[in-house]
């Protein structure tokens, strides 16, 4: 129980909840009135959890207002940029919004730079070997792609 007690009073300080010395702080009058007891220590493991529960969520509303840090891959040098990933998957997606078929929106970004660059890619990292120029030879074609799908869906929808 040292080791709830201990982080109970982690949490509590890190909300600033807890003045050293003074036993009627904010954090011991949240375990008061949670519980209904006067000390920390006398807590049962269920009290104890019903304060941490609390004394996270109290801290989940004091952080709500702070930017989620992006964890951000490494660019490698002369190879094709996320910005330019993000939009490849964009058109990919479109087209399979314009023209469904049964392969997924994966599958079909594999064949389509199979077709376009004559390189095969694995699953799990399909850009990992393309680089900036093929890159960008690559999001020309989809869009491409694209702008012929549009045209037909507006065709299709215009004459019946």
């Amino acid at each position: 129980m040292a080791t709830m007690t201990g982080r109970l009073y982690a949490l509590a300080s890190g909300l600033g909840m807890v003045e050293r010395g003074n036993k009627e702080d904010a954090f011991h009058q949240l375990v008061y009135g949670i519980t209904g007891k006067e000390h920390v220590s006398e807590l049962t493991t269920s009290e104890a959890n019903a304060v941490q529960h609390e004394l996270q969520e109290r801290m989940k509303m004091k952080n709500h207002d702070r930017p989620l840090k992006k964890r951000s891959k490494k660019e490698v040098q002369g190879m094709m940029t996320y910005p330019q990933q993000k939009l490849a998957w964009r058109y990919i997606y479109r087209l399979a919004e314009l023209e469904p078929t049964e392969a997924g929106v994966c599958d079909r970004l594999i064949g389509a730079i199979q077709k376009i660059l004559g390189i095969t890619v694995s699953r799990t990292d399909p850009f990992k070997w393309i680089n900036f120029d093929d890159g960008t030879r690559l999001i020309e074609q989809l869009k491409r792609y694209v702008r012929s799908a549009e045209r037909k869906a507006a065709a299709k929808g215009g004459g019946g």
